[in-house]
C-alpha cells in the first residue's frame, strides 16, 4: 500500500473517531490529508470506497495479529480457545475498531454500498475465525461444528465491540466462559 493511501486512510480514521459519520466527507479527508479533493478521489473515487478500504485495513491488521498468535500444540482445546478468545476480546478493548465500527454501521443503515462492504468484511472475518477455531479444535472436529462455533463467536465479538465498556466481568473470566461454550460446540 502506498504512503499516500495509508495517509488518506489514517486521516479518514481520525475524522471518524473525532467527528463521527456526519463529519466524514471526502473534502474533509482531503483537507486533513493536506491534499486536493481530486487527489483523494484519484485513490478513492467515493466515500463508500474509502470506507471499504478502512474495513479491509481492519481485516488485514486483524489477520496479521491473528497470524502472530500462536496456539501451542500441547494446550488442550479449551486452553487454546481461552487463549484465542482472550486475545480477541483484549484486542477489541485496546483498538479503535469499536469507535470506528459504530460510525460505519451508522452509515451502512442508509447506504447500500457501505452495507455491501460490511457484508464482505463479515464474510472474510467469518472465514478467518473459522480457520483460527479449526486450529484450536480437536482433529476430529466436523465442519458443521466449526460453523456453529463461528456463528456464536462472530456476533459475540461485534456485540462486545459495542458493549465492552459496560460489562462488569473481567476479560479473563469472560474469555474463559466463552472458550467453555465454544469447546462444547466443537466436541
Amino acid at each position: 500500500m502506498s504512503h499516500k493511501i495509508e495517509h488518506i486512510l489514517s486521516c479518514a480514521m481520525n475524522i471518524l473517531k473525532e467527528s463521527g459519520a456526519q463529519g466524514l466527507t471526502m473534502r474533509r479527508v482531503a483537507d486533513s490529508a493536506g491534499m486536493r479533493l481530486s487527489n483523494v478521489q484519484y485513490y478513492f473515487k467515493t466515500k463508500e470506497l474509502l470506507l471499504g478500504a478502512l474495513l479491509d485495513g481492519f481485516l488485514v491488521d486483524y489477520a496479521k495479529s491473528m497470524h502472530l498468535l500462536s496456539l501451542p500444540d500441547d494446550y488442550s482445546t479449551e486452553k487454546k480457545l481461552c487463549h484465542l478468545t482472550f486475545y480477541i476480546l483484549n484486542d477489541i478493548e485496546n483498538s479503535d475498531c469499536a469507535v470506528v465500527f459504530k460510525e460505519i454501521w451508522a452509515i451502512a443503515v442508509r447506504n447500500n454500498l457501505v452495507k455491501e462492504s460490511i457484508n464482505t468484511y463479515y464474510n472474510k472475518l467469518y472465514k478467518m475465525l473459522y480457520k483460527e477455531l479449526e486450529k484450536a479444535a480437536a482433529n476430529n472436529c466436523q465442519p458443521q461444528q466449526l460453523d456453529k462455533a463461528v456463528a456464536i463467536l462472530l456476533p459475540f465479538i461485534e456485540g462486545y465491540c459495542i458493549t465492552f465498556s459496560n460489562i462488569r466481568i473481567s476479560t479473563k473470566i469472560l474469555s474463559e466462559q466463552l472458550a467453555n461454550i465454544l469447546c462444547k460446540l466443537l466436541q
